[in-house]
């Protein structure tokens, strides 16, 4: 007798959801930030204005201001729940509670890095056009920054341990790196995690937060903010929300997250004081916790929302929320750099092609790298 299969746990459709809202609120403000000609014409002008009104409003309810972009946080709060949640699952249900950690590491790498190193190489090529040809503009400039430690470090997967701000063609691949040192972490953590030592957890990832203020006079605190030292609590959060949904069966209300919300807000109110962004951040970082907790409430109570069109759509969004994410910074800059090299400065025609381009980019890198060589199971 064959013996029998062994349970997986589930894969949740609004979780998909979440990480696509993430991925297009990531994107779209840096299209619009970055798209920085001068808009001339009434239409130009109104289409400007009318983004600026949208993003200066999704700051506002969301933005930790001074902190950063709350689609970042919300990404690695997901990504601690979503990697916690199967061993949670599984120890819940009674089976083995030693992860495979070969496995394990086998499906990180193929998950993160074929895209992360073709996004380095798109960041480089970026690079490689802005210093053979500059372009007079102050962004591009910027974003090409390359001396060669930074760049070996980026192609070696360190930099989330390096302490200098890289840019090297692709800024945003700084937090995926920190997302490759909580990977690595994340046994340790499952240690813990295992005996229920989930406080002592917290207490040392605001410790570490501690320590990253201690370091700020001998390091760039554009690196400390960006590093495992500030982010880690929030892949944290993520972790203890999978474990308070699974062990203690937490489920978040429509209320509990509104008024999460609310302090969020009130806290963006503050007068200024030392420490103030990171309270910010970190109310902000419960209202991303409670949010994945309601919106799993709600797949749970009303399952056949998944199937409406606007849904299959942010779900496929989630899919590629990776692959967009890692290669749009360098797509946008390369389209800019070629519009500059080209002289034509129109606004329009840089908001189309940065669009279209990326979108391209991304489907090409998703289809075309990540599915060779890490391939989800989509229920």
């Amino acid at each position: 007798m064959d013996p029998a299969p062994v349970a997986r746990p589930p894969r949740f459709w609004s979780l998909d959801v979440l990480r696509g809202c993430c991925a297009l609120i990531v994107f779209l403000s840096h299209w619009h930030l970055w798209s920085n000609f001068v808009p001339r014409g009434v239409f130009e002008r109104g289409l400007h204005a009318t983004l600026d009104t949208i993003h200066d409003a999704t700051r506002g309810l969301t933005w930790p201001t001074g902190g950063h972009h709350p689609a970042v946080l919300g990404f690695f709060v997901l990504s601690g729940f979503c990697i916690h949640y199967p061993y949670e699952w599984r120890r819940h249900h009674g089976q083995t509670t030693t992860p495979a950690w070969g496995d394990y590491f086998r499906n990180r790498f193929r998950r993160i890095m074929p895209v992360y190193w073709v996004a380095c190489l798109l960041g480089l090529a970026f690079v490689a056009a802005q210093t053979l040809h500059p372009a007079p503009d102050a962004l591009v400039a910027l974003h090409a920054e390359s001396p060669w430690r930074h760049i070996a470090v980026r192609f070696v997967g360190i930099a989330g341990l390096f302490p200098e701000e890289i840019f090297a063609g692709n800024y945003l691949l700084n937090t995926v790196a920190v997302e490759m040192v909580m990977y690595a972490l994340y046994p340790l953590i499952h240690r813990f995690a295992a005996r229920g030592a989930w406080r002592g957890l917290g207490l040392t990832f605001l410790a570490l937060h501690g320590f990253a203020i201690a370091l700020l006079p001998w390091v760039t605190a554009y690196w400390v903010f960006n590093s495992v030292f500030m982010l880690g609590i929030f892949w944290y959060a993520g972790a203890l929300a999978a474990h308070l949904f699974v062990a203690r069966g937490w489920r978040a209300t429509g209320a509990q997250l509104g008024l999460a919300w609310a302090c969020f807000l009130a806290a963006k109110l503050i007068p200024p004081f030392y420490g103030l962004t990171l309270v910010k951040q970190a109310a902000w970082g419960l209202v991303c916790m409670l949010g994945i907790s309601w919106v799993l409430r709600r797949e749970e109570r009303i399952p056949s929302v998944g199937a409406s069109r606007p849904i299959r759509a942010l779900r496929l969004t989630g899919q590629l929320s990776y692959a967009l994410y890692a290669v749009h910074t360098p797509i946008i800059m390369l389209v800019t750099w070629a519009l500059l090299s080209a002289d034509l400065r129109s606004y329009a025609l840089q908001l189309t092609l940065t669009l279209a381009a990326s979108l391209a980019a991304t489907c090409a890198v998703y289809y075309g790298v990540e599915r060779k060589f890490y391939r989800p199971r989509v229920v």
